[in-house]
């Protein structure tokens, strides 16, 4: 069977259980914020913020087949084991995202006969999706050279360069220099 609306998760899509996507919500990532109360003093210090864990709700029906529900349901949970690490967790609606998580929480099915509903609750203790790798393979054959990297997300992100010499001359100095333009 196969639908147009779904995800996919540890490479497998959820269509191979036999589920088909209701709906999902993608929640803010927790905060942490780090601040002191000294007294005397209104308000507080603070001390910055940092971004904890993501919460993603996945709401799925369960298509009826002639496979057993509760048979059905122990291969969805050996799919989604915690026990393993976290996953790619890429939604059909935007597959140049992936979120990389995993199974948090209880499967709770909602069964009339045959037919069953669930939500499944994931954790991704990295809060960020990400995009496709961006790879560019460059000669520099002068000083100074400019390299732009650019990024489409919304946080800031720091390119990973990899410098090989393949000349037969030694370099003595390389400087790196990232700026990132604020909105």
């Amino acid at each position: 069977m196969a639908w147009n609306y779904g995800f996919t998760y540890r490479g497998r899509h959820c269509s191979e259980f036999g589920l088909k996507l209701i709906g999902y919500r993608v929640n803010a990532p927790d905060i942490r914020e780090y601040e002191d109360e000294v007294g005397g003093v209104d308000g507080v210090i603070d001390y910055g913020t940092e971004l904890g864990k993501r919460e993603i709700e996945v709401r799925v029906d369960v298509i009826s087949t002639d496979e057993p529900l509760a048979q059905r349901q122990s291969r969805i949970m050996a799919w989604l084991t915690p026990k393993q690490d976290a996953g790619a967790l890429i939604f059909d609606e935007f597959p140049e995202w992936r979120y990389f998580a995993k199974y948090s929480g209880r499967l709770t099915l909602d069964q009339i006969g045959r037919y069953g509903e669930f939500t499944i609750t994931f954790k991704c203790t990295d809060p960020f999706a990400y995009g496709p790798e961006r790879i560019q393979e460059m000669t520099i054959t002068s000083s100074p050279f400019t390299i732009h990297a650019p990024s489409d997300g919304a946080v800031p992100t720091p390119p990973v360069f990899e410098l090989t010499n393949v000349g037969t001359t030694t370099l003595a100095y390389v400087r790196l220099t990232n700026e990132f333009r604020v909105d």
